[in-house]
């Protein structure tokens, strides 16, 4: 219906457009249909030497994105989550077998809380909230996951791209001897000349000497590219780009050139292919091996693959970890911490019993089905609070990894750092230096988990906003009472933590911004030339070329930058929207009415509002 609608209302305007037109217009319109059919064409190339603004903005580097929007995501994490026995295969494949059989016992268990809730007929003080609680909860956690795993393709697929691999591999040994041995021996001359870290993934001088169809490569990369978030897979990826142009040149059979014409999509989808070759395409570093300095002639995935390894052997903190144990804990107490204390002043519990002490914290009530259902209860809020801050330590971690990188990459130009930090060193004193310093800045940039670290960390900035909501409207409705029920305390606690956690992941995207767009380096390497200079004038044009280019990198970084911001679900504009009207106004209202004075609130732009300053402008205060 729709469609023939627009249908409708397409001719309508062509019909009425018609007696608008001139004869000029008339034309200059079938002209414009004509299009390039009647130009004579020939075959052209994109020139591999050159770079687009999407490599320096990083953008060229895609990432997995969601199949279905995500409110179609949310719907079905819902009904997954309700109906999560029905599910069981899908649950099994996007987490593990184990993790299921514990979110199966979960489920299982918050169903036995509310079938004992509703069946027991003594008196009881235990609330609904502390019983139909956890279900908002795992309803949030399902939709998360939901959300986190929409790209993700079943682990056969994987498997079958893996062994397609391995048959791969033994098809090149057996067609390096079958190759010709001029085409070998020019490929093993050139690889032995470089010299290469040992890691890197030995593998790569096999590949070149193989002599691989690029058309097993073709389908090779098309089965992994869903699985492009491991390390291996990308090295493989984009080392196979080099493999297929080399194979391609020296092949002038039916069948090499049939393989080439198929390799030639992929490589022009390859981000890599605007910085040339990433195979063959080397920057002249230094690398320390012990005391000794010595020289290394490395591409750009090379260095980041030193850079990575530098990051995985890093020892992150335990802190946050530890913080979401001491919150679910405590969450999961602070009903029986409640009871106790509403029942008795704090030194007049000493004087109770242990069995009144019990009775007291699990609701008044000596019945083993209210004591049991407490009990279930209490195991399935403390799990699943455990479950959702150790999906924010995750995202935290995720985040400090973000900032080694960019730390690391700060290092490279500095032989101080770079030694200190074991990661190779070079300057920019070329301008094909420069370009392959851009390109691993907006590489690393991208590099590691990025849509799925930030729906966990948009989540918890919406169950913050929530929680606020809530208390600041219990609070413009009773304030005096606030602190009377037990819930109330739990959602201080909870506006609490997640506040520490959302500082946190603030304060680590700042700095890691902060250190990419830290224009000092560029600053640095221009005083480097102008030195350069003084000591080789013969060279002062070639340096004067490499400086001038120094300049519009530094401004081309100022211009491209952009603060801080939390994607995913944050950057939607109703929740901008829902933010400054409603909960902004219920923060106004809750300060007026408790601390006697009049506070208007009016929020920055919603990119600024994202960008991690929170701080509001144009306040005025009135005494009331």
């Amino acid at each position: 219906m729709a469609s023939k609608v627009r249908d409708a209302v397409l001719w309508y305007q062509k019909k009425i457009g018609a007696y608008d037109q001139q004869i000029w217009e008339k034309s200059v319109e079938q002209r414009e249909i004509k299009g390039l059919r009647n130009k004579p064409k020939k075959t052209g190339h994109v020139k591999p030497d050159l770079i687009d603004v999407d490599l320096v903005r990083g953008s060229a580097f895609a990432k997995a994105k969601p199949e279905s929007p995500w409110t179609s995501l949310t719907r079905k994490g819902i009904v997954r989550v309700v109906f999560f026995p029905f599910f069981f295969r899908w649950w099994i494949q996007v987490t593990s077998r184990a993790v299921f059989y514990l979110l199966l016992s979960l489920y299982l268990l918050q169903v036995l809380a509310a079938v004992l809730f509703f069946s027991i007929s003594s008196p009881h003080s235990v609330p609904v909230t502390e019983v139909f609680g956890a279900i908002w909860l795992m309803l949030l956690l399902g939709t998360v996951h939901c959300q986190i795993v929409s790209t993700h393709t079943p682990k056969a697929s994987g498997g079958i791209g893996g062994k397609r691999r391995r048959s791969d591999s033994l098809f090149c040994k057996t067609r390096t001897h079958t190759h010709s041995r001029t085409h070998t021996h020019t490929i093993s001359a050139s690889v032995g000349a470089q010299t290469q870290p040992p890691s890197l993934l030995v593998w790569s001088q096999e590949t070149l000497k193989s002599g691989t169809s690029c058309s097993s490569r073709t389908q090779d990369s098309e089965s992994a590219r869903h699985e492009s978030e491991t390390e291996d897979v990308l090295w493989e990826d984009f080392l196979h780009c080099a493999e297929c142009r080399s194979s391609c040149s020296s092949e002038t059979d039916a069948d090499g050139s049939a393989a080439c014409s198929a390799s030639k999509k992929e490589f022009r989808d390859d981000p890599f292919h605007q910085v040339s070759n990433p195979g063959l395409e080397r920057v002249s570093a230094i690398v320390w091996e012990g005391n000794e300095c010595k020289k290394a002639d490395m591409s750009v995935l090379e260095i980041s693959g030193m850079i990575m390894n530098r990051v995985n052997l890093y020892t992150p903190g335990i802190g946050y970890q530890i913080l979401g144990n001491l919150v679910s804990v405590t969450l999961g107490l602070t009903p029986f911490a409640y009871r106790l204390f509403q029942h008795k002043e704090p030194e007049q519990l000493a004087s109770l019993s242990a069995g009144e002490l019990v009775s007291v914290a699990f609701g008044s009530s000596a019945d083993a089905l209210v004591m049991a259902m407490v009990s279930v209860s209490f195991v399935v809020r403390v799990c699943l609070i455990w479950l959702f801050f150790f999906l924010l330590s995750v995202a935290e971690r995720t985040y400090k990894q973000r900032l080694l990188f960019a730390k690391l990459f700060g290092h490279l130009t500095s032989a101080r750092r770079a030694r200190k930090s074991e990661v190779p060193h070079f300057r920019l004193k070329k301008v094909q230096n420069i370009k392959m310093w851009l390109s691993l800045r907006s590489y690393l940039k991208r590099r590691g988990p990025q849509r799925s670290v930030d729906v966990i960390v948009s989540s918890a900035f919406l169950l913050t906003l929530s929680v606020v909501f809530i208390c600041c409207a219990q609070l413009l409705h009773v304030h005096e009472t606030f602190l009377e029920f037990h819930y109330n305390w739990e959602l201080v606690i909870w506006c609490a933590s997640l506040s520490l956690y959302l500082l946190r992941f603030v304060t680590l995207g700042s700095e890691t911004s902060k250190k990419y767009s830290n224009t000092s380096i560029l600053l640095t390497e221009q005083i480097n030339l102008y030195l350069k200079m003084e000591k080789k004038p013969n060279k002062k044009e070639e340096l004067t070329l490499v400086n001038n280019v120094l300049k519009l990198a530094t401004k081309l970084l100022k211009e491209l930058d952009a603060p801080f911001r939390l994607y995913g679900l944050t950057m939607n504009p109703l929740l901008y929207n829902i933010t400054q009207v409603v909960i902004l106004s219920a923060v106004s209202g809750v300060i007026s009415d408790l601390l006697g004075f009049n506070l208007k609130w009016r929020l920055a732009p919603a990119p600024a509002l994202l960008s991690g300053s929170y701080s509001a402008t144009g306040v005025s205060m009135g005494m009331l």
